[in-house]
């Protein structure tokens, strides 16, 4: 199987535990939902669905009473939360795990933020990377993406966009040449610099 249908296969599976597990609904009572990392480019490598929510005012307890049904699910194995409003992150977190297989675990992190928050945001960056992805520049990312997994290398997505979009890297090995020169411990407000034509 190739990359791309690797990463649609990973693709359809993500679609696959929001459904069952009814996140979108559930967050969407609350305020404003969306899918956004690799499960909204179609570059899911990492077992990880990624959702942020935002609130006119937000509540930790509230979140919490519409998620805790869910620990009734046999395979969800782990619910988790933890308060970052005094942090760059400014919100809060919630982390599940889900056990779709016996060997397939995935990750689903969960922020909600308030609708005022400043900085950086996923949810803003999903049009700037669907309108600047080629089929050719996905290829590149998910198999970086991929070798870094085999490394066991953890390192932020993002970073791997900015390299392939912005500095034509194409291969693990400039990556992380490229990337010794990041501080990817701190928030990144990037952008692709231009929109790519197919």
């Amino acid at each position: 199987m190739e990359l791309l249908e690797r990463a649609q296969k990973r693709k359809e599976t993500a679609m696959l535990i929001l459904e069952e597990l009814e996140l979108l609904e559930k967050w969407n009572t609350i305020g404003q939902a969306y899918v956004v990392g690799a499960t909204a480019y179609d570059l899911l490598v990492d077992l990880d669905i990624d959702i942020e929510t935002f609130s006119y005012c937000p509540n930790a307890a509230e979140a919490m009473s519409k998620l805790s049904d869910l620990t009734s699910n046999p395979k969800v194995l782990e619910l988790k939360y933890r308060n970052y409003l005094e942090s760059p992150f400014n919100g809060y977190y919630f982390k599940i795990q889900y056990q779709h297989m016996p060997s397939e675990i995935w990750n689903i992190d969960m922020w909600l933020f308030s609708e005022t928050r400043n900085g950086p945001l996923s949810r803003d960056l999903v049009s700037f990377m669907t309108d600047s992805l080629t089929i050719e520049s996905r290829k590149y990312i998910l198999n970086i993406k991929e070798e870094l997994l085999k490394k066991s290398i953890i390192l932020p997505s993002i970073y791997i966009y900015e390299a392939v979009l912005d500095h034509n890297i194409r291969c693990l090995d400039d990556f992380l040449n490229w990337i010794e020169q990041k501080d990817v411990d701190n928030q990144t407000n990037w952008r692709p610099s231009k929109k790519t034509i197919i």
